[in-house]
């Protein structure tokens, strides 16, 4: 049961992380990139994009510090089993 709840946060985790990538790329895209939005006009959106990319950064930062924590934890598992073997 709990491994099947961690390959589920896995999975949700992993879900996130490629889906915040492919927002980062967008943004990238719509605000430095080709599809960059030049109109002095459209200024506003462009740093609207920026903010994604910033915003979606930090989300991913913290994902990634979850999933390390996790690993952690199962490591200093299976060194606590070990030990007590």
């Amino acid at each position: 049961m709990a491994e099947e709840l961690t390959a589920e946060i896995q999975s949700a985790r992993e879900e996130a992380l490629a889906t915040l990538s492919d927002v980062v790329e967008q943004a990238r895209y719509k605000s430095l990139g080709d599809g960059r939005i030049r109109s002095p006009e459209k200024e506003k959106i462009r740093l609207k994009y920026l903010r994604v990319i910033v915003s979606a950064q930090a989300e991913r930062r913290k994902l990634l510090a979850d999933r390390d924590l996790d690993e952690l934890a199962e490591k200093v598992e299976q060194l606590q089993e070990e030990h007590n073997t």
